[in-house]
């Protein structure tokens, strides 16, 4: 059995949710603070972050918020914790 998700799973949205955050958080970010783009995402997509990124969106779904809202907190979340970290 694969640890991948497929598309037609039912947790594939979130893969794909979660792969769509980390790669336009790694864009505003790398534009930001003027890195490249592919650094950031590699930073973004390790196993630790993607947990974090995952756990954040689920959470935010789990409290109401539809995927669009959850997306879009939890990008602007990974800006302000980029934000701090580099004050």
């Amino acid at each position: 059995m694969s640890d991948s998700l497929s598309p037609g799973s039912p947790s594939g949205g979130v893969a794909d949710a979660v792969a769509f955050i980390t790669s336009a958080a790694a864009t505003l970010i790398a534009q930001k603070w003027g890195l490249r783009a592919p650094v950031v995402h590699k930073a973004l997509s390790t196993p630790e972050a993607v947990a974090v990124i995952t756990t954040r969106y689920l959470l935010a779904l789990g409290s109401g918020m539809t995927p669009a809202e959850a997306a879009g907190e939890v990008g602007r979340s990974l800006l302000a914790d980029a934000s701090q970290r580099a004050a």
